[in-house]
Formats: C-alpha cells, structure tokens, sequence
C-alpha cells in the first residue's frame, strides 16, 4: 500500500508539474499507464481534488489568484527559464486540423510521423541531468507527437491566427532590432502573421504596488503577474492567437522569488518575457539575439500546448538558468517539429527554408548547418 500511495503522489506531482489537462489524466487510467489498482483510486482522488478551488489552496497554500481560479504553476526555482499560469477554462474552438475527414486527417498524420523518422538522425538524445539541471529537481515524463495528439492540443484558427508582439517600456537600438528580429522569427517558426502593436510606456500601466528593487541586488523589477493580469488581457485582439509581451525590465511573480525569465497564463493567451538578463545587447548582440529568439519560441511554443521535451536535446526542454538553456540548440527535436505542424499548418520544407535564411542573414551558423541536413531529408 506503501508503495502504491507513493507511485500515486508521484503521478499527481508530474501532472501538475506539466500542467497536462483533467482529460490527459483520465486518458493514463483509460490506457492503463497506472496499472496498480490501488495507485488508480488515488488518481481518481485527485481528479476530484483537481476540479475544486480548494486544491489550489491545499496544493500552493494560497487562495487562486482571480475569480476563475487561475492555479499558478510554479515550475522551478529563482533561476528558471519560465513559470505558467494556467487558467482551466473551455479549450479552443475547433480547428481546421480537427474539422479533417478521417481520410484527410490520417493522411495528415502520416506525413508528419514521416517527417519526424527522416529528422531522427539529425538529433542527439537528451543528455543525463546533471545536479542543478531541471530534470533533476523536476523529474517530468515528457510529450511524444502521439502523446501531444491526445491532449486536445491548441492551434492556429480561422479566427484567431495572429500573434501579437507588444513592447513595454525603453528599449535601445540593439534591444529595437532584436525585438524586432524576434517578432519576423516567431511568424517564421509557428507559421503565422506577426503583427506589432505600438510601444506602452511603464509609468503608465506599471503602479508603485507592481514595482519593486530587489533587496539584495538593487535592481529595479516589474511584477509580472500584475502584466499578465492586469495589462494584457484586455489588450490582446480578437483575431489574436496570443499576445506576446517584451520587456527590458526584470521581472519577478511574487515576494519569494529572486526573478524570473518569463511567465505566460497559457489559455488567456498572454505572455510576458524579459531580455533583461539575456546579455548587453550592444555588447553581446548575437548572444543576446540567440538567448531571446529561443526564451520566445519555447514560451510560444507552450501556448501552443507543447509540454517541456526529454527525449532529445531540443528547444523546448527545461532549464534552470542560462547554463542550460545556452546549451540547447534553437530548432526543434523531430518529436517538437511534428507538433509544430499539427498546429500551425503549412509545407516543412518551406518553413525550415524561411528559418534558414532567417539565420544565414542574421549569423546563427549553427542553425544555418542544421536547416540545411534537414531540408535535405525532407526533400
């Protein structure tokens, strides 16, 4: 018994940990992923625990933070790349990949399950975490293509197929053109339109409450749960598929925390990232270019309902701070580049080549080397 309550916390921990859906826990019970009955009386607690305010408040120890019951996922620790908030409300309207015949969605699946055999090759598998590493203090059971298909995953629609790109506050010449670098390499990977909405000023929607110099380093900060809550939601259009907002300030979500890189409430769409700590952009302009096209395509690339990668060595695996993540490359694993298809639509080959000429303009060697084997596979 022991042993099966144990088995139990670790599933529910994991399932918090990847904010996966109430239907993708009912799916590992369905599949037999649990298969001590014991450990599945436990999940099937759980999932009346998951359902209530309450297990907010027994769970993080705080009331939810709006009237809808946002649960704030805190992932990591003071260092890490990103943080959620997800609001469980109804998912998306039904897009054109789930309004496919059978015929058409099977043919579909194919071609993608095909190009992620021929991109295997390319790709080193994950290394073992080393102490420090995200995987090692948040062990996750990752998202395969197939998985990623059950979890009713968020795409582009008809209606909503815009990303948005606002700026908040100062930004100088290289933080301009990187920003907007950032914005022509989100439309390029996600395969959309990229629209930017004109620059807000902090002292305008940023009050005293929302600020904060941290007490050990003296460094100015802006709340970015105040943005997230109070900023843009009422700011993202409605033909927007997300808002994506750029700061050059420092953030942090609370109190506790020393700072954060980013943090997004995934199905209110919204998102906030900080260049702050990615490098002088005038002194260390390709750096600082490399480190904010990929904090923005992994963000991105959750609100598209891509969970954290374990199998290879692929833009969308955790980090715990800028040691790790420089390590990671700013493409995608075969398994992450299927799920990229599934919902945003469009020709492989293509949206590698435009990522590819992106690269050799803006001289990101490494990737040029990478789209150039890949387009050749999938050709």
């Amino acid at each position: 018994m022991i042993s099966s309550c144990k088995l139990a916390v670790i599933g529910i921990l994991n399932i918090i940990d990847q904010q996966i859906h109430h239907r993708t826990l009912v799916n590992m019970l369905l599949e037999s992923k649990i298969r001590n009955s014991s450990s599945r009386l436990y999940l099937l607690v759980a999932i009346a625990m998951m359902v209530s305010s309450v297990y907010c408040y027994i769970i993080f120890g705080k009331q939810p933070t709006n009237a809808e019951n946002a649960i704030e996922m805190v992932l990591a620790g003071e260092h890490d790349r990103d943080t959620y908030q997800e609001q469980d409300t109804p998912q998306e309207p039904a897009t054109e990949a789930s309004k496919l015949s059978s015929s058409e969605r099977r043919k579909l699946l194919s071609k993608l399950h095909a190009i992620t055999r021929k991109l295997k090759p390319l790709h080193e598998k994950k290394k073992k975490a080393e102490p420090g590493d995200w995987l090692t203090s948040h062990p996750e059971p990752g998202q395969n293509f197939r998985q990623y298909l059950t979890s009713d995953p968020i795409k582009l629609t008809k209606e909503r197929n815009i990303l948005y790109v606002l700026p908040l506050g100062d930004f100088n010449e290289s933080e301009q053109k990187i920003l907007k670098l950032s914005s022509e390499y989100l439309g390029l990977y996600f395969n959309c339109e990229m629209k930017t909405l004109e620059k807000i000023e902090l002292k305008d929607v940023i009050p005293p409450k929302a600020r904060r110099v941290h007490p050990t380093w003296g460094v100015d900060q802006i709340k970015s749960t105040y943005v997230l809550e109070e900023v843009l939601p009422e700011r993202l259009p409605k033909d927007g598929f997300a808002l994506i907002c750029f700061t050059t300030m420092d953030l942090y979500p609370d109190e506790n925390w020393n700072f954060v890189f980013g943090q997004a409430m995934l199905h209110q769409r919204v998102g906030v990232w900080s260049m702050a700590r990615h490098g002088d952009a005038e002194k260390e302009y390709e750096l600082s270019l490399r480190r904010t096209l990929k904090v923005a395509t992994h963000e991105t690339g959750h609100m598209f309902s891509m969970m954290h990668c374990i199998h290879y060595e692929c833009n969308m695996c955790g980090s715990n701070g800028l040691r790790e993540s420089d390590g990671y490359p700013t493409y995608l694993c075969p398994e992450c580049e299927a799920k990229v298809g599934f919902a945003t639509g469009g020709d492989a080959v293509k949206r590698l080549t435009a990522l590819r000429e992106f690269c050799d303009r803006n001289k990101l060697k490494d990737e040029v080397e990478y789209y150039d084997k890949a387009i050749e596979l999938l050709k």
